[in-house]
């Protein structure tokens, strides 16, 4: 018998809030409140980033975004994803690393994106997030999905603990001087 509380978020499909459009703000503070990267040299830059690792998901994959809402109806966190595999996707073009990884991505295809605002962490709300794409990449028919991170990246562990392997570690840029270490994580769904 668990001693925890009962998990006050609720998971929604985007697409499904009576108020798409009036969330929108809230997904970005929790986008920019996680993001890895906080200084831009300006607001074109910010913007660009926005576009490509959120923006993109919310205009061609609506229906693979998912939130996580207070009792208020705040976004506490959200997920976003894409059933196609991008690198054969020409939207994802702009990312260079999905080439180097094109052997596995055929494999597991569907990827996704998640972040949590601090305070909605280690409660098990990533998990449903996580469990409401898997259960839409099932239906749909996907064979797995993966994600890509920094290598030792606090992430890889909450990954692990939701079915994730790692697949691949590989350096990008493949060249210095910006060379950082990444991994694929994935999870078979068939």
């Amino acid at each position: 018998m668990s001693t925890l509380p009962p998990n006050p978020i609720t998971i929604e499909r985007w697409r499904d809030t009576s108020r798409p459009q009036a969330l929108i703000a809230g997904i970005e503070a929790v986008f920019f409140e996680t993001a890895g990267t906080q200084a831009f040299q300006d607001a074109a830059t910010r913007e660009a980033f926005r576009d490509r690792w959120l923006g993109r998901y919310l205009s061609s994959d609506p229906d693979h975004v998912w939130l996580a809402l207070t009792a208020e109806g705040a976004i506490a966190g959200y997920l976003v994803g894409c059933l196609d595999d991008p690198a054969l996707t020409p939207r994802f073009a702009d990312i260079g690393y999905f080439q180097s990884i094109a052997h596995l991505t055929w494999l597991y295809p569907a990827h996704l994106h998640i972040n949590l605002s601090a305070r909605y962490r280690s409660d098990g709300t990533g998990s449903r997030l996580i469990e409401a794409f898997v259960a839409t990449a099932a239906r749909a028919g996907s064979p797995g999905l993966h994600v890509v991170t920094g290598a030792g990246m606090r992430n890889v562990g909450f990954y692990g603990r939701n079915g994730f392997l790692e697949v691949a570690r590989f350096s990008w840029p493949p060249s210095p001087p910006r060379e950082r270490e990444l991994v694929m994580l994935a999870r078979r769904l068939a």
